[in-house]
């Protein structure tokens, strides 16, 4: 799927405008990256389209970022209420989990803290 289509879908699935479905998308890339081991990074980012792979492969974990809960990180990062980033993260997770393979998924999740794989059943 490419980085249109997926932007698409994910506007598909949450009524956004295309400006803030395609933040939410690229958000939803960093959010992940930070939580990955480098070589599991690297897979993801292989998987995705030129735009977000460069993005995934761009961003770098801290100790701040990387332990911090992926709905705290969009209400912060895009000054959004919790409902609205919950919608966000849900939609761009259910397009990115149709972009990439089965295996990769459950390799993230395996990565995730328990509270977010719970919370992207």
């Amino acid at each position: 799927m490419g980085y249109r289509e997926l932007i698409k879908k994910v506007q598909l699935l949450s009524g956004f405008s295309d400006k803030e479905s395609k933040e939410a998308l690229e958000h939803m890339v960093e959010s992940l990256s930070v939580h990955l081991t480098e070589g599991e990074r690297k897979d993801f980012a292989s998987q995705l389209p030129q735009e977000l792979k460069d993005l995934a492969l761009s961003v770098h974990a801290t100790k701040e970022n990387s332990r911090q809960d992926i709905l705290e990180q969009f209400m912060e990062n895009q000054h959004i209420d919790e409902p609205r980033a919950k919608k966000q993260i849900l939609s761009a997770w259910k397009a990115l989990k149709e972009a990439i393979s089965e295996g990769e998924i459950e390799d993230i999740r395996a990565q995730l803290p328990n509270k977010t794989v719970a919370f992207l059943h």
